[in-house]
């Protein structure tokens, strides 16, 4: 693996796992626990956001659809004026990007140092826009861009970025096919400071191809490793971002979804549910619990806790129903 390291970076199952509730987690500020790192999935609707903290290290992925709600939950965070360490766009869909060009908006004055994403072509005006923004930045040696089929620049499929309080954040080159854009999401596997009590999956939209290219082609399951306390589900909630060797390979406590209320989807899929049951692994969706705050205070024996704005665990939203998608019947 390659290693990012320096201020953030320079490049180069415990007792309280998966309980959760929908009372606020107290401070989980750098100042009160410099090792502690915070995980939100944000609620931005049919699409992804998920903003991450550890020893005053900002990381985000994906910005969701709507360029006005992400500035709302930026403000809400309290990002303006202020530095995010890296950005992580897991692949060229409108509602992981659109609301990333509102983090680049010059009249919030916010310094992103890295930016990664797969850079394959696109003749959507939006993306353009905001790789627009990101060229820019780079041209006045502002921000360093990394291609996530080559995250560290050296040619390697992993590259580690270590966050100020000692978390471990992998950034996965994605699958090289060319089926669909969702296939190309980068996975990313973040590593809380005491891996025993707390690690977490993320791969944005990929489906079935992709996910055997993780297990079987790229290896991931032996490095950096797929065993995790928590997974962000992929693409929504859709029968074609789960199954069972997926589960089998990660063996989560806990899933966490990002799904739009009364989505044209059918999100959460009937058949999605039926393997979440069937591997024994419990879910919530911010539909339904709204903005999910996962946190760990990264000492040992210290496990991890979820928040999350409305209580409720494995809920139905209004849109679920079974999927008629090729690829889904036997899930």
């Amino acid at each position: 693996m390659s290693r990012i390291s320096g201020i953030l970076f320079c490049l180069a199952a415990a007792a309280a796992c998966g309980r959760a509730d929908a009372s606020p987690l107290g401070d989980t500020s750098a100042a009160a626990n410099p090792h502690g790192v915070t995980v939100r999935v944000l609620d931005v609707g049919q699409g992804d956001a998920t903003y991450i903290t550890n020893g005053g290290s900002r990381v985000i992925i994906d910005g969701g659809p709507d360029e006005r709600r992400f500035g709302h939950l930026l403000d809400s965070l309290g990002i303006r004026n202020d530095t995010v360490d890296a950005v992580i766009l897991t692949h060229a869909h409108f509602d992981h990007y659109s609301g990333l060009r509102e983090l680049f908006r010059s009249s919030r004055h916010i310094t992103v140092r890295y930016f990664f994403e797969n850079g394959d072509p696109s003749t959507a005006a939006s993306l353009r826009e905001l790789r627009d923004s990101v060229a820019a930045r780079v041209a006045a040696g502002a921000l360093i861009y990394r291609d996530t089929d080559d995250p560290c620049g050296d040619g390697r499929p992993v590259c580690t970025l270590t966050l100020r309080g000692g978390a471990l954040l992998h950034v996965l080159r994605p699958y090289p096919g060319r089926l669909t854009v969702n296939d190309r999401s980068a996975a990313v596997k973040l590593v809380g400071a005491d891996s025993a009590s707390f690690t977490m999956w993320l791969a944005g939209d990929a489906e079935h191809a992709a996910i055997d290219w993780f297990l079987w082609d790229a290896d991931y399951d032996h490095v950096p490793g797929m065993r995790v306390h928590v997974l962000k589900g992929d693409h929504h909630g859709s029968c074609n971002g789960v199954s069972g060797e997926y589960l089998q390979a990660l063996r989560p406590d806990t899933a966490v979804l990002s799904i739009g209320a009364h989505n044209d989807y059918g999100h959460m899929h009937a058949q999605a549910k039926a393997v979440y049951r069937a591997a024994g692994v419990p879910w919530y969706r911010t539909d339904e619990n709204g903005t999910i705050t996962i946190y760990s205070p990264g000492r040992p024996g210290g496990g991890y806790h979820i928040a999350v704005q409305r209580p409720g665990v494995d809920r139905d939203g209004p849109s679920d129903r079974p999927a008629s998608a090729r690829g889904c019947e036997d899930d």
